[in-house]
């Protein structure tokens, strides 16, 4: 077709919009439907659409689209500037945009994996829309299947459907942007619900209308495991589910007069103001959960299956005036999501005192933040000479309550983090770590450096940095004195924003240690582009270095990785004699645990550092074996390890060669002696098993109240028809018993 030819026909098809009798009408959602579906037809392209900014412009929304394969109409998908920074930088100069072919296109680029490729799209061309003088969206025509070449006439075209959208939003009267403000207040704009404020405000005007004894529902349907939705198919795909799930709410077939709603992010309301009991509520209830029955496909063709976890509250009026209806049926689904998703869960009223304990709580951390209860504590990093050297501390957030005393940070924390207020509380931390830093200097203490928490979202802020900074200028503290500790995590995810905070912070010249080493998945390339001074052995792995192989062979690794990359490494929760002398003999270069010191407060670290030193000494391993006939005594003081483990049973046994027993007990006095390593074990279980070749029939073991020694010794071996196990804390108890099963004899008590 002529370029000429095609003109006149499209524009004849402008000219039909102009005198439809529907073109200045209210119903300008009919007007936009055959505005596009014209354009479509008459350039013949896969997909036309027409997207409205949102206020702030971080959103780009779909009002409609029409595709032309299946003559139909959809809406309600969004694009996110954060996702398509360059898209918008290139929408928002406001100009026709005309590209053959979208893979050719860098401002494009980011749109590709979720959107063209998907779509099959290859060529698009958008118009700016306008609206009294300001910029308001954009139509948008995608070319599917094959490139195109847009030529001036359908730019031309394009212009003026442009140019039609523009005038049906400046038409509408005043009475109708008043009640599309008021659309606004009350509807959700993805799902077109109603939203929770206008959810609230419909059962509160309910309830005020109706009798003392009125019955009525609220549910809350929250979808399970949501967040693995947008991470693994993208945040287009989950709108398309949140919209779908709307859809299928407002197209339930049932008996009931119902008002559903989307209260939050992935969380659907329905308000049943007729009289229901739970009996009663059954039926609708199961219809709800059917909703989810039917899986979800992805733009690839993949079906996704969800669940929903659904709370209930079944009141009256009486018992719902005074209260918050919607957020008891919040706490039911959170219950049931907590400790079985996918099931339906009632409020139960025993919850409503828990839940003012919970609100009570919230307010008393909110003071807690302002009002100076959030205070440091330190714990020690120690090494063999740290009384010459100088010490090493870690801070740590306690809450000193002024009537419940230390509250410890399990209790609040994840208070702080699910309102939302870690960076706030990091925050209170860092500041007074950093007044401490100052006093304790000034009055003596020979302080090298003090290891402080900082979660993702104190590093996510864009002003942390720089607040670190007036920190140590305003407290007159050496950046070398500043260990920021991070999980593992945080460096072994891709963050842009993190990973130049942590530059920031090596550039000041603070040092940057890993925390709880070896429980994430951080790469050995990462911890090399990082500026990282020490690794931290998780508590976990110290637990299991006497026990476990598995542990055993991580904390070694770890040992090695550290001394390999020249990174300094750290044991935390260090508990015992025995797990210390593994670490030092295998490397470690500082302890911290309780074997040394709690965490205590700034006040008593003087006295700790002019006090004896809390290392250890670690007493060597002896034994002395008493052969008594019946009776084979070894009395063993001490850490034992594999070798001396073995040395004594070999002399048991060379004992017992000597002069054989037909059957004789093992008496082991075990009170000195101190947890041992794997290997004393695995001796201890091989030299008994020795020992049965020579009629052993009963091991005796006496200890202290180490509980980790009993544990040691319980563990070796089990107890066999011929062969008897014991473990006494009292030498009269187990002296009485082998006297009773004949291994002592009068004469020789």
């Amino acid at each position: 077709m002529e370029v000429t030819q095609k003109f006149l026909s499209l524009h004849q098809s402008l000219t039909d919009i102009g005198h439809h009798n529907g073109t200045l009408s209210e119903d300008t959602d009919e007007l936009i439907e055959k505005v596009l579906k014209t354009c479509a037809d008459k350039l013949a392209v896969g997909r036309v659409s027409l997207w409205y900014l949102s206020p702030s412009n971080e959103q780009l929304i779909c009002q409609k689209l029409y595709a032309l394969e299946s003559q139909h109409f959809d809406a309600g998908h969004v694009i996110e500037r954060d996702y398509c920074p360059k898209y918008f930088q290139r929408l928002l100069e406001q100009e026709i945009c005309y590209c053959e072919n979208v893979e050719e296109y860098d401002f494009l680029s980011e749109l590709l994996s979720f959107y063209f490729q998907p779509l099959n799209i290859k060529s698009i061309l958008e118009v700016p829309i306008f609206a009294e003088g300001a910029f308001k969206g954009v139509l948008c025509i995608e070319q599917t299947a094959t490139t195109r070449h847009w030529d001036v006439a359908d730019m031309a075209y394009a212009a003026s459907i442009a140019e039609i959208l523009s005038l049906t939003h400046v038409k509408k009267s005043w009475r109708a942007a008043l009640r599309q403000l008021s659309h606004l207040e009350q509807i959700d704009p993805l799902t077109n619900l109603e939203n929770r404020l206008f959810f609230d405000k419909r059962i509160r005007q309910s309830l005020a209308s109706a009798g003392e004894d009125y019955p009525c529902a609220v549910i809350l349907i929250g979808i399970d495991n949501f967040t693995a939705v947008n991470d693994n198919f993208g945040y287009l795909f989950a709108n398309n589910v949140l919209c779908k799930v709307a859809n299928r709410m407002e197209n339930l077939k049932s008996n009931e007069v119902f008002f559903p709603a989307r209260v939050d992010g992935d969380v659907f309301g329905v308000w049943l103001p007729n009289q229901h009991n739970e009996l009663k509520l059954e039926p609708f209830l199961l219809l709800l959960k059917a909703l989810f029955l039917k899986p979800f496909m992805t733009p690839g063709g993949e079906l996704v299956s969800l669940s929903a976890s659904i709370g209930v509250m079944v009141s009256n009026k009486s018992d719902l005036v005074e209260q918050d209806p919607i957020r008891r049926a919040e706490q039911a689904m959170v219950k049931g999501k907590e400790n079985n998703p996918g099931v339906i869960t009632y409020f139960k009223p025993e919850w409503l005192e828990q839940h003012q304990q919970t609100l009570k709580f919230e307010r008393e951390f909110n003071d807690a933040l302002t009002s100076g209860q959030i205070v440091p504590h330190y714990q020690p990093i120690l090494n063999r000479t740290y009384q010459q050297d100088g010490i090493r501390l870690e801070a740590l957030v306690r809450w000193v309550h002024p009537m419940d005393g230390l509250i410890a940070p399990f209790k609040f924390l994840p208070l702080a983090k699910r309102l939302g207020l870690m960076q706030e509380l990091g925050d209170v931390v860092i500041e007074q770590v950093c007044k401490d830093i100052n006093i304790l200097i000034a009055e003596g203490l020979p302080l090298l450096s003090v290891a402080v928490n900082v979660s993702s979202e104190q590093l996510l802020s864009p002003t942390f940095c720089q607040r670190v900074e007036e920190l140590l200028t305003e407290y007159e503290i050496a950046p070398s004195l500043i260990e920021i500790e991070i999980v593992e995590e945080l460096i072994a995810g891709d963050s842009t924003a993190i990973n130049k905070q942590l530059d920031s912070l090596s550039e000041l010249g603070l040092k940057l240690s890993i925390d709880d080493f070896g429980t994430g998945y951080s790469s050995l390339s990462r911890l090399k582009n990082f500026n990282i001074s020490k690794l931290k052995i998780d508590k976990s792995f110290v637990d299991g270095i006497l026990t476990s192989e598995e542990d055993i062979c991580i904390a070694r690794s770890i040992i090695g990785l550290a001394k390999g990359m020249r990174i300094e490494i750290v044991a935390e929760g260090v508990e015992t004699k025995a797990q210390a002398e593994w670490l030092l003999e295998h490397g470690c270069d500082f302890l911290q645990g309780y074997l040394f010191s709690k965490p205590i407060a700034p006040s008593e670290l003087f006295n700790f550092f002019s006090a004896e030193s809390a290392f250890p000494t670690f007493e060597p391993a002896t034994y002395h074996i008493d052969n008594q006939s019946s009776v084979m005594a070894v009395k063993a003081t001490g850490i034992w390890e594999g070798q001396i483990t073995q040395r004594c049973f070999r002399e048991v046994e060379a004992e017992l060669i000597k002069a054989p027993q037909p059957k004789w007990a093992f008496y082991i006095d075990a009170t000195e002696m101190d947890v041992g390593t794997l290997d004393f074990q695995y001796g201890v279980k091989q030299g008994i098993g020795r020992l049965k070749q020579h009629n052993l029939r009963a091991t005796v073991f006496l200890v202290s109240n180490n509980d980790l020694v009993r544990y040691q010794l319980e563990i070796l071996n089990v107890e066999t028809p011929d062969y008897q196990r014991r473990i006494f804390t009292d030498a009269n108890l187990a002296h009485e018993w082998l006297v009773n099963h004949g291994y002592i004899h009068g004469s020789e008590s």
